[in-house]
């Protein structure tokens, strides 16, 4: 099994006037999330990956469960059938890296993740994924706005015993039940990301994601907004 590379995210922010107005939508911790951390997570559909289907589903929940559970530096912050899920080393992969968040040092933001490419065979498949972001960081009273580093995240999924739910749109942030089924994760990297740059670096670096902002400014009284989760989680998966 391989550990994760959970890479610090650097903050950078675009010069110039605004050309996109905030989301409307406030900053509110959810208590599914480690103390502060506010992230709402953004899936595009493209031909490399479904977000709503069954294994969207699984990637989905398993992307989101480990920023959590890095985040929080515990596997108890993923979602329900996470730590089943994953490599027997999760523990250690999750606290790999020091979580540079804490109640005292807030963070708001939102993480837009889309598929690059994918690698197909007869009983896993490894997807490549383009995480890109924005975050505001709370210090001395006020917050410093910024992007996060473009870059690819790459997950190997075995499918065994049952199929994960189709999950549709929903209006929660998280699901209250195990989504994962029966498959599981082999290997993970949470920033794939080399000294010279990757196609996939490259290609990622070149995107830009539905609903990422055109402009932030580099310092703020109140964290940037963020922008509501997509698809967003069903109480019901499966169902709808």
């Amino acid at each position: 099994m391989v550990a994760a590379l959970a890479a610090g995210l650097g903050l950078a922010a675009c010069a110039g006037s605004p050309d996109q107005a905030p989301p409307d939508r406030p900053a509110a911790q959810d208590s599914h999330l480690p103390p502060g951390f506010d992230t709402t997570f953004r899936w595009s559909s493209t031909p490399v990956l479904d977000p709503q289907s069954a294994e969207g589903t699984f990637v989905r929940a398993y992307v989101e469960s480990f920023e959590l559970a890095n985040a929080g530096a515990s596997v108890e912050w993923g979602y329900p059938g996470f730590a089943e899920a994953s490599p027997s080393n999760i523990d250690q992969m999750v606290t790999a890296y020091p979580s540079e968040v804490s109640a005292a040092r807030r963070q708001v933001g939102t993480a837009f993740y889309t598929g690059l490419r994918r690698v197909d065979d007869v009983d896993w498949t490894r997807i490549v994924l383009c995480r890109q972001g924005y975050r505001s960081v709370e210090s001395d009273g006020t917050w410093a706005v910024g992007y996060d580093t473009s870059r690819p995240v790459e997950i190997d999924i075995r499918r065994t015993g049952d199929q994960p739910p189709a999950a549709p749109r929903g209006g929660q942030r998280t699901p209250e039940t195990d989504v994962f089924g029966g498959w599981y994760t082999s290997r993970y990297d949470f920033s794939a990301l080399y000294p010279t740059p990757t196609t996939d670096q490259k290609a990622c670096a070149a995107t830009r994601q539905v609903g990422m902002p055109h402009w932030l400014p580099a310092q703020a009284d109140e964290p940037w907004p963020v922008s509501p989760a997509v698809p967003g989680w069903s109480t019901y998966p499966g169902v709808g």
